[in-house]
């Protein structure tokens, strides 16, 4: 008669038959029955015996990767030809993803700003440098930022070697009528948060000229300017009416570099002074920004720096 789990009986005096011999593996880590493991991962060394097997233990508790830790370490003593040769296509690929890197530009719409960016090749060092020294025998602490910034990008400013002058870019922002405060909503006035009338830009100023002599420029009448000098009305009827310098009647201010953002501080310049003589003993982050105000009305809107 069969055996009750309809399985052949034995035959009398016969062995039974010996176990599945594990695998070289091992038995599977994650099945229950932990059959013979066929599988291990790269990653962890987790041993499967199906693909079942494997994806499951890629889900549990932290989840695994499945991909090797290419730069783990690895004692020498273990070391063989397979590692060595790893390791060298290991960093055959980084050097190809280096060189992939520096080819790669990124696409812009053209005329942006980031678009105008990219297009500018580097500044040399040399460049850089006959800049900051020739600042520096003027009095002035130049700074230039790395390139790719705005500043650095928008900067126009060189060295006149033939002249020995220094030819600045220079930004300038007329405020409108008005008062702002603080951000501590204080009644002090700031001169940051008063919406500009207008803004202007020289390229390239000569150190020489006055800064009374450069606003003129932007301030007089010409052909397709009706609307900005409209805006720039309260500018244009105080350069109209000044005596006879306009020194009393147009303020011009430089931020100080260095102070926090919410306590700038302003210098106020002598518009009848060169470019060179008004920015002596100042620091300058890449070129000047002057900001332009209409006395006796803007009175007090920059906080000039503690004596």
């Amino acid at each position: 008669m069969g055996a009750e789990d309809g399985s052949a009986p034995a035959e009398a005096g016969e062995d039974p038959p010996p176990p599945p011999r594990p695998g070289r593996m091992g038995a599977c880590e994650v099945c229950d029955e932990a059959p013979p493991a066929k599988y291990r991962c790269p990653a962890c060394a987790v041993a499967t015996c199906s693909l079942a097997c494997s994806k499951l233990h890629k889900t549990r508790g932290g989840g695994c990767s499945g991909k090797r830790d290419r730069a783990a370490f690895k004692d020498i003593r273990e070391f063989t030809d397979a590692d060595v040769i790893n390791d060298y296509r290991f960093l055959e690929e980084a050097l190809l993803e280096k060189d992939r890197v520096k080819r790669w530009r990124p696409e812009y719409t053209p005329g942006t700003e980031a678009a105008q960016r990219s297009e500018r090749p580097p500044a040399s060092a040399k460049i850089v440098a006959t800049l900051t020294r020739e600042a520096r025998a003027r009095g002035v602490e130049l700074f230039c930022m790395p390139d790719g910034m705005a500043r650095r990008v928008a900067n126009t400013t060189f060295f006149d070697r033939r002249r020995n002058v220094m030819r600045w870019r220079v930004e300038w922002t007329f405020h409108a009528a008005g008062e702002g405060t603080n951000d501590d909503g204080g009644d002090e006035k700031c001169g940051m948060l008063i919406e500009p009338a207008a803004t202007a830009e020289d390229a390239e100023l000569d150190e020489s000229t006055t800064l009374l002599d450069a606003l003129r420029v932007h301030l007089a009448p010409g052909p397709g300017r009706a609307s900005r000098l409209h805006r720039l009305r309260r500018f244009v009827d105080a350069m109209k009416g000044e005596d006879p310098e306009g020194l009393t009647t147009l303020a011009v201010h430089m931020e100080k570099e260095g102070c926090p953002a919410n306590d700038r501080r302003h210098y106020r310049l002598d518009a009848g002074k060169t470019l060179r003589e008004c920015l002596e003993g100042k620091r300058v982050v890449e070129f000047p920004r002057l900001h332009v105000t209409v006395l006796p009305e803007d009175e007090g809107k920059f906080r000039e720096p503690d004596a």
